[in-house]
């Protein structure tokens, strides 16, 4: 795995003395037209001078990366649905795959089966060891609206698919599951809840509903909280039963008994639209990366591409009074601006108080952002601002605008603490 191929990059700003001691740890990949064809990346481990002090080339796209407790790195390599375990210095430890993945790629030699159909987006773990990973299913529904976008669409049997999210022992054996359509209303849509993302991935004619893309655990009160991109919402659920705790997201289209889940603004808070990379913050709170896609919720006026931003948000929750409030966010002041459509996250740094931040998927036609990540030129940065919004690092992943070139994006950054 070990390169001296280091991805494309630049390097804008290192501040080391203002940075969280330790790595930024990160994968590269073909995004934009690239995403679906490309065979290549890196994942990557940054000091606080900037250099990089872990970089694996493979020929396959990495996906997420988590820290683990013993200091080694679990990631994913989605073409064969693997997950692989190594040292920091690179020394694979252990891998395991799902059986008979519908990419058909064949499992390594001593991988470990595990007892599920698929696995995507972000990977996590439980402090007992056990996975925690996201997957799929499909269902049937009748009078379904056939398109997100128009209030007159017809009506019609919908193959619909929900998010499973799996706690998987290392030997592989599936310990709880709990499914995103027996929680919530399977008839909500948001813009994007009928996008072909898994058609593409290999559901024919179904509907991507709602598109978990992160899942964290909550030692606190053991709870799972879970990021929906196309419901435009974090949900937080009991690890023990399956109840669903709070609904963190715009008000619009939620109907009895879900609405009554609703966590009410107190002051200004401004809702997060597409978001990525939900987690606990070491105070309590909420973080996450709000992408920004639309700003809006059907039937409302979406907002363009070329008016969007995407921002870190930090959102303070009281479950007493089923109350939430905006308390601290990066991006929406004009000299903050960017947007990244798609991928992306948002880390809280424990010892300083910084916030990771990485913009993962920022795609643009013609030089104009755009909603269309995969017909797109695309790009991505890695910034670490501190508490008073002060950059003490900023990197672009990135290659040039340019015929034959793939361009590269970033899933989201971790932390590997000094």
């Amino acid at each position: 795995m070990k390169s001296s191929n280091l991805p494309p990059h630049r390097l804008v700003a290192c501040v080391p003395e203002k940075r969280e001691p330790g790595l930024v740890l990160f994968n590269v990949r073909p995004g934009g037209w690239a995403d679906l064809t490309g065979s290549f990346g890196w994942i990557v481990g940054i000091n606080p001078q900037g250099e990089f002090v872990i970089n694996w080339e493979f020929d396959q796209q990495p996906q997420d990366t988590c820290v683990l407790s013993n200091g080694n790195i679990l990631f994913s390599l989605p073409k064969g649905g693997e997950l692989r375990e190594a040292m920091p210095q690179g020394e694979l430890v252990r891998s395991w795959h799902v059986p008979n993945d519908p990419k058909g790629a064949r499992a390594p030699s001593g991988s470990v089966p595990l007892d599920i159909p698929l696995f995507h987006h972000r990977i996590n773990v439980f402090p007992n060891g056990n996975f925690l990973l996201l997957g799929a299913e499909a269902r049937q529904f009748p009078n379904w609206p056939q398109k997100d976008d128009d209030p007159n669409a017809p009506l019609g049997d919908a193959k619909v698919v929900g998010d499973v999210i799996y706690e998987v022992s290392p030997a592989g054996a599936v310990v709880n599951q709990w499914s995103i359509l027996d929680m919530l209303d399977p008839y909500r849509l948001c813009y994007g809840s009928c996008s072909v993302y898994w058609r593409e991935r290999g559901i024919p004619g179904s509907f991507d509903w709602c598109h978990a893309n992160a899942a964290t655990y909550s030692a606190a009160d053991d709870s799972i909280l879970v990021s929906l991109r196309t419901q435009d919402c974090i949900i937080k659920f009991k690890r023990s039963t399956g109840e669903l705790t709070w609904i963190l997201g715009d008000h619009g289209n939620w109907k009895a008994p879900w609405s009554e889940k609703l966590l009410k603004p107190i002051g200004a808070v401004g809702w997060q639209y597409h978001q990525h990379d939900c987690s606990v913050t070491p105070s309590g709170n909420i973080l996450c990366f709000d992408n920004g896609n639309f700003r809006a919720v059907p039937f409302g006026k979406k907002m363009s591409a070329e008016e969007s931003y995407s921002r870190a948000v930090e959102y303070e929750i009281d479950e007493k009074n089923m109350t939430v409030r905006e308390v601290w966010s990066y991006g929406s002041a004009p000299k903050e601006r960017l947007f990244s459509c798609y991928q992306s996250g948002a880390l809280r740094l424990p010892k300083t108080g910084n916030t990771l931040i990485t913009y993962g998927g920022v795609s643009t036609i013609d030089g104009k952002p755009t909603f269309a990540n995969h017909s797109s030129y695309t790009h991505a940065r890695v910034v670490e601002v501190t508490p008073a919004k002060e950059i003490v690092f900023d990197m672009w992943i990135e290659t040039p605008d340019a015929p034959g070139v793939d361009p590269l994006s970033i899933f989201r950054a971790e932390f590997i603490p000094d």
